[in-house]
């Protein structure tokens, strides 16, 4: 009894003399730190990759040369001046099952970084064991259990603590952490890449609403022509041979109408779909009403800028994070590792004495683990998590770059298409005057019918061209704000990312900043 009550004392007894805890662990920690030599080596053993510094490239003419304009707003589709757009965008952010699997996977991400967190807490638990056994009558057990039948009961609580002097399960904690904000910046890429879909796919459903207008046209013109001619074979003005020619186009043009109505079934099931609806939905999207006012152009500060707002780039920035602390943790394998275990509780055979004083026990002290051979263990946990980390910052690298080239195309074709449309709107004038022109002429009695109806197929032609560019700008404008990130920007998770801190004690910091063991 008084055994135990000097292990559960405040001070530990070494050769018959009292020790302070905070001595007694001052001298493990300074026998371990004897005992680094003899750890296994990670020598030779460094990342290779270096993360790309996006303002030192060359963004080229076409970037450099674009007009200067504010971040895209967050809402960047309601520019479009079309209230059925919003409220499906409003739709597919709320129901659309890919992005609530992404919003799962921040949760399952979460879960993760807490399990991590639980790791460098105490843990406390309580045992309780009975059994009914024959003592032996040739060991210590003593009268009148020995050689009978009785209880062994035991009822105790346990205290398990890794110091964690390294920081290994507090770096396995911080690229959980890291982890869960890659979850939650990809989250936003599957979002912003869900709303440029639908954006997309309404403004094409848009032109092909058009397109069927003029395809409809179309087909009355061929139809007028058809009736003239054989208004005119009826006066045996003409042949039938040249009314079975007339009559050859029509066939094509309706069905040129019935193909664009499938296209516009087609689209509307997909805008469904992604707003998380079934294809009956789309059968109530009606004909779309798109306009854009805005100036195109880039804001101020490109490349530095897009780092902290394309989820995709930030995303890929986490990940390079998280790649640090696991190669952090895994370094941390290589050190001794120190925990502290105690005890306490009750143990005696049969139950009439079990909590009693004279049945207490108690113990507490350090176990320490050195690694000396492993077979290539932890060597080999430490390359796998450094070419993890050659890997995150590579995909990283390669994500920034196709950011930039994404926004010089997007500039490539609205630059190329507002020259078009500057050609297109002249074509386009010309036709008409011809039209009217031809119009004019007929009405005066200076020219056939005919004349009307060609003149009229032309503008129609040069409508569709116009109508076409007019869809290619406003694509390229979604496009544009895709590769800026759609105006979404995570300032916390940016300022978390270029802050040096994280949850580590001195003593892990230390490790880490040390030399290789």
């Amino acid at each position: 009894m008084r055994n135990a009550h000097a292990i559960a004392h405040p001070d530990a007894a070494v050769n018959g003399q009292p020790l302070p805890y905070r001595r007694l662990f001052a001298l493990l920690l300074a026998c371990s730190l004897a005992m680094l030599p003899g750890c296994i080596s990670m020598r030779g053993i460094a990342p290779q990759a270096k993360p790309v510094h996006a303002s030192q490239l060359d963004l080229g003419n076409t970037v450099m040369s674009a007009a200067k304009i504010e971040w895209p707003n967050a809402a960047w589709w309601q520019d479009y001046h079309d209230a059925q757009l919003d409220a499906l965008v409003t739709r597919t952010i709320a129901d659309n099952p890919d992005l609530k699997a992404a919003q799962a996977r921040i949760g399952l991400a979460q879960a993760y970084a807490d399990s991590m967190h639980a790791q460098t807490l105490p843990t406390l638990s309580g045992d309780t064991t009975m059994t009914r056994e024959r003592f032996t009558e040739l060991q210590f057990i003593p009268a009148p259990w020995a050689g009978h039948t009785d209880w062994n009961n035991r009822a105790t609580a346990s205290l398990a603590y890794d110091l964690d002097l390294w920081g290994k399960q507090k770096g396995m904690w911080a690229a959980a952490l890291d982890e869960t904000h890659a979850s939650a910046a990809e989250t936003q890429q599957v979002q912003l890449e869900l709303v440029n879909a639908v954006v997309r796919s309404y403004i094409r459903l848009g032109f092909e609403y058009q397109l069927r207008n003029i395809a409809e046209e179309h087909v009355h013109e061929v139809e007028h022509r058809v009736a003239i001619a054989r208004r005119a074979l009826s006066a045996g003005l003409t042949t039938e041979l040249a009314v079975t020619e007339t009559e050859v186009p029509l066939p094509m043009a309706r069905m040129k109408v019935q193909q664009i109505e499938a296209r516009i079934a087609l689209i509307q099931n997909q805008l469904a779909a992604l707003s998380g609806q079934g294809p009956g939905a789309g059968e109530h999207i009606q004909h779309p009403v798109l306009h854009y006012d805005a100036a195109i152009g880039l804001p101020d500060q490109l490349p530095a800028n897009l780092i902290g707002r394309r989820p995709d780039i930030l995303a890929s920035r986490w990940r390079i994070e998280a790649s640090r602390e696991y190669i952090a943790s895994a370094k941390a394998n290589f050190y001794p590792n120190i925990s502290l275990l105690a005890f306490a509780g009750f143990q005696a055979l049969g139950f009439g004495k079990l909590f009693t004083n004279a049945a207490a026990i108690a113990g507490v002290g350090p176990a320490i683990s050195l690694p000396i051979f492993d077979g290539g263990r932890r060597r080999a946990n430490l390359s796998a998590q450094t070419a993890s980390y050659d890997m995150a910052v590579e995909h990283y690298n390669a994500t920034v770059l196709k950011a930039l080239e994404s926004i010089s195309n997007q500039l490539v074709l609205l630059n190329a298409n507002a020259r078009e449309i500057k050609n297109a709107e002249e074509a386009l004038a010309t036709a008409e005057k011809a039209h009217a022109l031809a119009l004019r002429h007929y009405k005066a009695g200076l020219t056939n019918y005919e004349h009307v109806l060609a003149t009229h197929e032309v503008m129609l032609t040069q409508r569709e061209a116009m109508l076409q560019l007019e869809a290619d700008m406003l694509d390229a404008h979604a496009g544009l704000m895709l590769a800026l990130g759609g105006g979404l920007n995570d300032e916390k998770a940016s300022q978390a990312i270029s802050d040096a801190s994280r949850p580590h004690a001195d003593a892990t910091k230390q490790a880490r900043a040390g030399s290789t063991p």
